[in-house]
């Protein structure tokens, strides 16, 4: 009797196709962890805070809104930067198809009243910024103790 070195069966391996970026929603559907509680969108509830951002990160934000809608820095108003704990890497403002850090980021939130619109801004504490056009709603909430 011959003993052939036996070979095992190949093992197929199941690949789930990822869809198109056309197939996609066109903006993520978020869940939101259970210390973050949704509610109205910036400035249709709950109070404004202010002169929590360093002052040269406001002199940055207010170049840049001053740039982006052609109006004076004089013409612009803060009405609120406060520093805040976002939930992940998006800092409240997701973009399809990018990944973020999963980790909580300490930064600002800043909006600038810049005629008959506001700008939202979001920032790391390595104070870059992003303007954020389709923010999430939420309101961060002290994380339940252990």
């Amino acid at each position: 009797m011959d003993s052939k070195p036996t070979t095992p069966a190949p093992v197929e391996e199941q690949i789930t196709p990822t869809q198109p970026a056309s197939a996609q929603p066109a903006r993520p559907v978020a869940t939101l962890p259970p210390h973050i509680e949704p509610v109205d969108a910036p400035g249709e509830a709950g109070e404004r805070v202010t002169g929590e951002a360093p002052q040269e990160l406001l002199d940055a934000i207010l170049d840049d809104a001053a740039s982006r809608t052609g109006l004076d820095r004089s013409e612009l108003i803060i009405v609120q930067d406060e520093a805040v704990v976002w939930p992940d890497g998006s800092l409240g403002c997701p973009e399809p198809g990018m990944m973020y850090t999963m980790a909580l980021v300490h930064g600002y939130h800043v909006i600038v009243r810049a005629g008959e619109q506001e700008l939202d801004y979001r920032t790391g504490r390595n104070n870059f910024f992003t303007l954020c056009e389709k923010p999430l709603p939420f309101k961060l909430i002290e994380p339940p103790s252990s």
